[in-house]
């Protein structure tokens, strides 16, 4: 993993064969102090792929009984991977295609870089936003 900061506060995150996406942008996140800000643009190829999906519309108060999680093999492209930060902890999801199928879902750690992997991350300056539990045990994005 290799990091870039530019003078206006984009950190771009280059990754290689073998580093872990989710982990190096959380460690990118907390070398470069982003606290609140966003992962505005994401490509490149995992070599397995874990995310996880909610699959109803009644939403149950215990997270498990809502989730489903992939845990994927083979080369994965990935076409985007966006989300924000929040308390310096990345909330991402990602859309990923392996010649047959396509997927998307909530990023989940674990999943190994096959070629290549690059990463925008954009602080905001005068922002300060946290998760707190809402409604159903849902995350949500409030202002500290």
């Amino acid at each position: 993993m290799e990091t870039f900061e530019s003078d206006d506060g984009h950190v771009v995150v280059r990754l290689d064969r073998g580093d872990m996406a989710l982990e190096s942008i959380e460690a990118a996140c907390e070398a470069h102090d982003v606290d609140t800000g966003a992962v505005v643009s994401g490509i490149g190829t995992f070599s397995n792929l874990n995310i996880h999906y909610v699959d109803r519309t009644d939403l149950p108060d215990e997270q498990a009984d809502r989730n489903v999680a992939l845990e994927l093999e083979g080369s994965w492209e990935v076409t985007n991977v966006g989300g924000a930060i929040a308390d310096g902890e990345p909330h991402l999801h990602v859309t990923a295609f392996n010649g047959e199928r396509t997927v998307g879902g909530h990023l989940e750690e674990g999943c190994e870089v096959n070629v290549l992997g690059e990463f925008t991350i954009r602080k905001f300056d005068g922002l300060s936003l946290t998760r707190e539990p809402g409604e159903h045990s849902v995350s949500q994005l409030t202002e500290r």
